[in-house]
């Protein structure tokens, strides 16, 4: 006995099916449409190919996407680069270093009543100046090339600055050692 109910196939109902269209022809210059153009049977969402034809605008967006690198966006560029108070205070490290040198050198030279202001009178009758304003200078010059590596090694947009700090860093130094040995001035 046949199945009875809804999905019962019954031997005396004819199952009708849809009518088939016909292929239609295509008018292409493309070699991959010159052929007749079968309906497209629907597609399940898992499947790799597409189950429309994109617009060339659409290819063309996604060759552009494909061919840029994933990484280049405003945000990934901007943390390539130092932020400006670190390049500013790199620069200050070593030169504020070269003023507080030459202030402890150019003060006890100079004459009581021509100082400029009473502190720095104060100052240069003190025996340690000339060592202490030395190693402030070097002190400092080394704080500015320890953050002259930072930059050059975390900060690849900024190592121009990197290297601009660590020549003055290294020009400061060398000169500060010059002027410590030098037979004119003494040890």
């Amino acid at each position: 006995m046949p199945p009875e109910g809804p999905l019962s196939n019954a031997s005396d109902d004819k199952v009708t099916l849809p009518p088939q269209r016909a292929p239609k022809a295509v008018r292409s210059l493309r070699k991959s449409e010159q052929g007749i153009v079968e309906p497209a049977a629907p597609r399940s969402s898992g499947g790799v190919l597409p189950s429309h034809r994109r617009s060339e605008e659409e290819l063309m967006e996604l060759r552009r996407r494909q061919a840029a690198p994933p990484d280049q966006s405003i945000a990934f560029v901007r943390n390539l680069a130092a932020p400006w108070l670190v390049v500013v205070l790199g620069y200050l490290l070593p030169l504020s270093g070269a003023l507080i040198g030459w202030l402890s050198v150019w003060t006890p030279t100079v004459h009581e009543p021509d100082f400029p202001a009473m502190w720095m009178a104060d100052l240069s009758r003190k025996p340690w100046l000339g060592t202490a304003g030395q190693a402030a200078l070097i002190s400092l010059c080394v704080i500015g090339l320890l953050l002259a590596t930072w930059i050059s090694w975390k900060k690849p947009r900024s190592r121009h600055h990197a290297g601009f700090i660590t020549i003055i860093s290294v020009f400061t130094v060398v000169f500060a050692i010059i002027s410590k040995l030098s037979p004119d001035h003494g040890p």
